[in-house]
């Protein structure tokens, strides 16, 4: 037999079985037979006798190295042509995030002692942190120490990964020495901007050397909710400038909507405030939208201490939702949104 009756013999075999609804173009023919006839070129290291059977070999792999290309689209249903090929894949850099990790969950709390003292902290070695038990609340920082133990460089960098794949730089620290049982450590604030499972990887060197997952809450911190609240409402009993017409006797209610803490020293308030005038005030009240700024700083009457230092109310009528718009960040308009549905 030769070599075209032969190719015609192969695929009126690939005819028979799963491949049948696939084009073999005249490219993928002649592909075949340039293979053959270089194999037919090497016969010095083949007998005569054997080399039909190696020829044969050789080819019925080729055709279905080719055929494969399309294989998967035999089963999706899309018969006579060929799939497009995958996008390529980017190669893996540590803490890539290649697909959604739905399995991420929280690194456990653990609770130990070390030279009589009693400390507990999230991960496992190489790196563990202390935090607030309380934990992480989004858009808000919070006081963390590190615990690194094993080889590493002087400075490490930190860097938080997302379940959706976003990427943060929370940035470089120099690595004091030894606390409790780790060979070294070092304090950071955190800030991560949305709820869920957040990994937060630790490199030296550049390179990957450890990591711990933390579940970030959505809402207000119990350390932020009471102070906030108590000290927003002392301000709105005798705030002026465009809240003076509502008089001196305030009755004044507060729903907080989302608090930004981007560090220690500020923070900003996105509420709904309801203010009501006393019995002997002739003001309607007011019931609307605020932003208010706190700062930590030395205060009037001496001393230092947190202090509201501004507000903003959106505009009325017409340009009341875009100037909303440029106060509230998307989410938490979206969560004033909700709550007006109420």
């Amino acid at each position: 037999m030769d070599r075209d009756q032969w190719l015609n013999h192969l695929k009126e075999r690939a005819d028979q079985s799963i491949f049948h609804d696939v084009v073999f173009s005249p490219e993928m023919e002649e592909k075949v037979r340039r293979t053959v006839e270089r194999e037919r070129q090497k016969k010095a290291y083949f007998s005569a006798k054997k080399w039909p059977l190696w020829s044969g070999v050789t080819a019925a792999v080729l055709l279905l190295a080719v055929l494969g290309t399309v294989y998967p689209a035999i089963f999706s249903g899309e018969h006579g042509s060929m799939s497009p090929e995958p996008p390529t894949e980017k190669p893996w850099l540590p803490g890539t995030v290649a697909a959604p990790p739905d399995l991420w969950k929280p690194s456990p709390r653990t609770e130990e002692r070390h030279d009589n003292q009693t400390f507990s902290y999230l991960g496992e070695k190489p790196v563990r942190i202390i935090t607030d038990e309380t934990g992480l609340y989004e858009d808000q920082t919070q006081k963390v120490v590190w615990l690194l133990d094993g080889s590493f460089e002087r400075e490490v960098e930190l860097v938080a990964y997302s379940t959706d794949g976003k990427r943060l730089s929370l940035g470089k620290y120099e690595v004091a020495g030894p606390l409790y049982d780790a060979k070294g450590h070092f304090p950071s604030g955190i800030v991560l901007p949305e709820p869920g499972v957040w990994k937060i990887q630790v490199l030296s060197g550049g390179e990957h050397f450890g990591q711990v997952f933390v579940q970030v809450q959505k809402g207000i911190a119990p350390a932020n909710r009471d102070w906030i609240l108590s000290l927003v409402k002392s301000y709105l009993q005798t705030a002026g400038g465009d809240l003076a017409w509502l008089g001196s006797d305030r009755q004044v209610e507060v729903e907080l909507i989302g608090v930004e803490a981007p560090v220690a020293e500020q923070r900003r308030v996105y509420a709904w405030v309801k203010i009501t005038g006393g019995a002997n005030e002739a003001s309607p009240g007011l019931s609307c939208p605020m932003v208010l700024d706190i700062l930590y700083g030395p205060a009037p009457s001496g001393g230092s201490g947190y202090r509201v230092v501004g507000h903003r109310i959106p505009a009325d009528g017409k340009m009341y939702r875009s100037s909303l718009e440029e106060m509230f960040p998307e989410k938490y308009l979206r969560r004033l949104d909700e709550m007006q549905k109420r």
